[in-house]
C-alpha cells in the first residue's frame, strides 16, 4: 500500500521543489539527448559496417546490417538505395525494386536511383507500358522532383524570410521606383512560398502514403472481382509495381501503369 507523502508548504520547500522539478526536467532532456545521440552513433556505426561489407562484396552480410539499421527506425533515401544495390547484387530483384522505389520517394529526381531502378525493372517478367502523359504534366513533375519535401520546405522558409525583408525595405525606402520593386518582389516571393509549401506537402504525403506496392508472389492471377472464383483477367509476376485503389476484406484493387485494373489478394504484394 502506498503511503501518502506529506507536502511542506513553507517558502523554503516551495523554492526547493521548483529547483528539484527544474533539475528533473533538465535531467530528462539530457537523458533524451544522450539516448538519441547514442542511438545515432550506433546506427552510424552499423551503416558504416554495412557499407564496408558491401565494398568487400559480402552482400548478404551487408543486407543484414542495413536491415538492422532500418529496424532501429533510422530511415533515409541513401540507406534504401544502398540496400537496394545489395539486394540487386544477390539477385533478389523484387526486394531491390522495393528499396529503390522507397529511396525514390525520399529522394525524388535522384538520377542514380532512377537508373538503378530502370536496370532492375529490366529483370522482371512483366513489361508494362506506361500511359503517355501530356508534356505539361511531365514538366510539372520535373519541377516538383527538383527537391525532396524537406528541400521544398527549406526553400519556402528562405523565400518567406526574403519576402519579409523586401517588405521591410519597401516601408523604409523613399524612392518610388525602389519601393515598387521591393513591393512586387515581396509579392512574388509570397506566391512562391505558398507554392513551395504546397509542393512540400504533396511530396510529404507521397513519401508517407501507402498508394503503391510491389508484387512479391511469383505469379498472381488478377481477378475481375474480390473473390477467389472471380474471372481471371491477366497474370502478374513478382517485381511489378502497382497502384493501390481500394480494399475489400483480404483483397485489394490494383491499377497498372498501362491503365489495366483488377483485384489481387492483399498478401501478394508489399507496400512501398
Amino acid at each position: 500500500m502506498f503511503r501518502r507523502e506529506t507536502i511542506d508548504h513553507s517558502p523554503q520547500s516551495i523554492v526547493w521543489g521548483c529547483h528539484a522539478e527544474r533539475s528533473r526536467s533538465i535531467f530528462i532532456v539530457l537523458l533524451f539527448f544522450f539516448i538519441a545521440f547514442t542511438s545515432f552513433a550506433d546506427n552510424t556505426a552499423l551503416y558504416n559496417e554495412a557499407n564496408e561489407l558491401y565494398k568487400k562484396a559480402e552482400y548478404q552480410s551487408a543486407i543484414e546490417k542495413y536491415e538492422l539499421v532500418l529496424k532501429s527506425n533510422f530511415v533515409s533515401g541513401e540507406l534504401y538505395y544502398n540496400l537496394g544495390n545489395a539486394y540487386f547484387k544477390t539477385n533478389q530483384i523484387p526486394m531491390a525494386i522495393l528499396c529503390y522505389e522507397r529511396a525514390k520517394k525520399l529522394m525524388p529526381g535522384d538520377e542514380d536511383v532512377e537508373f538503378n531502378l530502370s536496370i532492375a525493372n529490366l529483370k522482371i517478367v512483366d513489361k508494362i507500358e506506361v500511359m503517355p502523359r501530356l508534356f505539361f504534366y511531365r514538366w510539372i513533375d520535373s519541377i516538383m522532383n527538383l527537391f525532396s519535401f524537406e528541400g521544398w520546405a527549406i526553400t519556402g522558409i528562405i523565400s518567406i524570410v526574403f519576402a519579409m525583408l523586401f517588405f521591410v525595405l519597401f516601408r523604409i525606402t523613399e524612392g518610388a521606383g525602389a519601393r515598387k520593386l521591393f513591393f512586387y518582389s515581396g509579392l512574388v516571393l509570397i506566391v512562391f512560398t505558398v507554392k513551395a509549401f504546397w509542393i512540400a506537402n504533396v511530396q510529404y504525403n507521397a513519401a508517407i502514403g501507402e498508394t503503391t506496392a510491389i508484387i512479391f508472389t511469383p505469379t498472381v492471377n488478377v481477378k475481375s472481382s474480390p473473390v477467389a472464383n472471380g474471372t481471371n483477367l491477366f497474370v502478374l509476376h513478382e517485381g511489378t509495381k502497382v497502384e493501390l485503389l481500394d480494399k475489400v476484406g483480404e483483397w485489394s484493387k490494383i491499377k497498372l501503369s498501362d491503365g489495366n485494373q483488377g483485384w489481387v489478394e492483399s498478401n501478394s504484394f508489399v507496400v512501398i
